[in-house]
């Protein structure tokens, strides 16, 4: 064989192996020592939070019971030395500590322990780690299938329509996509929620699963839960495959002059087969970054999200520890929604030249 008449054969002798490892392993080591800064900066940002914003968890307790001395068992018009002994009695008031004594017990503690406090009010003296991961599941599984399906519906569309570009198929989806991109979630959420949960009874008006069903792996519980999470899912998927579709839209037009294409149209496939299978692959490409890390930003923005559909998952336990000024609970909540954010990121970042791999051209420079 003649490897100089063969274009599509790199002579083994021009592979430098050693030199493109030592260039992906640095490239590796910034990004981890990158978010590794960051997620310190977090941590540091919560101590400071925690630490130093006036209007704590002591206080909101002072005010509740002066308010409502009934709950706790006293008298309308409690003594100041009646409601300082409840308040001891429900929090558990550490000593203090100078401020930099304390940032470095807090630093071991989430770093070495991975101990995140305990919450105040929210739930008195529970583990914030304990109540985040009962939350998270249900927040992740809504937040799961709104990316996912408003990426399909996205790709699907913006391929089509790069196809038929200039036809009223893409000139219609395009103001659709406007429309619906620039629609906030929560208003989405709203509309829902009104006419298809109160109006028309299509779904619950809240909750995450029927309290009658029994859990555990049975089609009862299964279809309840995938039920109380439509609307919250679909609260996703309309805003967001309107974004999606336009940037593949124009990520597809670029590749309609490829030889692949042509090469794919003169072997009669049909336009639906060449606009998903070869321009959806490729247009698909640029955006991987954004569709790995867009978990993140939507359970950041599950606060809103799960308070309208009353959805208890980490976005309502946020909220709650906001209102309740539960200072431990609420930035323990922020850092885990950072942390996620953070490893999807880098996961978006190390398996980017797997998809495509002339990314690798890029990283190697």
């Amino acid at each position: 064989m003649n490897l100089k008449a063969d274009t599509h054969i790199i002579p083994y002798t021009n592979i430098k192996y050693p030199k493109v490892f030592q260039t992906d392993m640095s490239y590796i080591r910034d990004r981890l020592i990158q978010a590794a800064i960051t997620l310190y900066a977090i941590v540091t940002l919560g101590f400071l939070i925690n630490k130093l914003l006036p209007g704590g968890p002591v206080d909101f307790l002072q005010q509740d019971i002066r308010e409502n001395p009934q709950n706790y068992g006293l008298p309308q018009r409690p003594k100041p030395q009646q409601v300082q002994r409840t308040i001891e009695r429900l929090v558990e008031v550490s000593p203090n500590k100078p401020l930099h004594e304390a940032y470095i017990d807090y630093m071991i503690q989430v770093f070495f322990h991975f101990d995140l406090g305990e919450s105040i009010i929210v739930a008195n003296n529970v583990p914030v780690t304990q109540l985040v991961l009962s939350r998270a599941p249900w927040t992740i599984f809504i937040s799961t299938i709104g990316l996912l399906y408003g990426l399909i519906i996205g790709i699907i569309l913006g391929s089509l329509m790069a196809y038929y570009e200039g036809s009223k198929f893409d000139i219609g989806m395009t103001i659709g996509n406007l429309v619906s991109g620039a629609i906030p979630y929560y208003v989405v959420a709203i509309g829902l929620l009104y006419f298809a949960a109160f109006q028309w009874g299509w779904f619950p008006t809240g909750g995450r699963v029927n309290p009658d069903a029994t859990p555990g792996i049975n089609w009862p519980y299964i279809s309840s839960i995938f039920y109380h999470a439509a609307l919250p899912a679909f609260s996703v998927i309309i805003p967001g495959f309107g974004g999606r579709a336009l940037g593949l839209r124009a990520n597809s037009i670029r590749l309609l002059g490829e030889e692949y294409i042509r090469v794919a149209e003169l072997r009669g496939l049909s336009r639906y087969r060449i606009s998903i299978a070869y321009l959806a692959r490729n247009a698909i490409l640029p955006m991987w970054t954004s569709i790995v890390i867009g978990l993140g930003s939507l359970l950041g923005g599950s606060v809103i999200l799960e308070q309208i559909f009353q959805y208890p998952g980490m976005g309502m336990l946020m909220f709650d520890a906001a209102i309740s000024r539960d200072f431990p609970l609420l930035m323990g909540v922020f850092i885990i929604i950072s942390f996620i954010f953070v490893i999807g990121t880098l996961l978006a970042d190390f398996t980017y030249s797997l998809i495509d791999p002339r990314a690798d051209v890029k990283v190697s420079r």
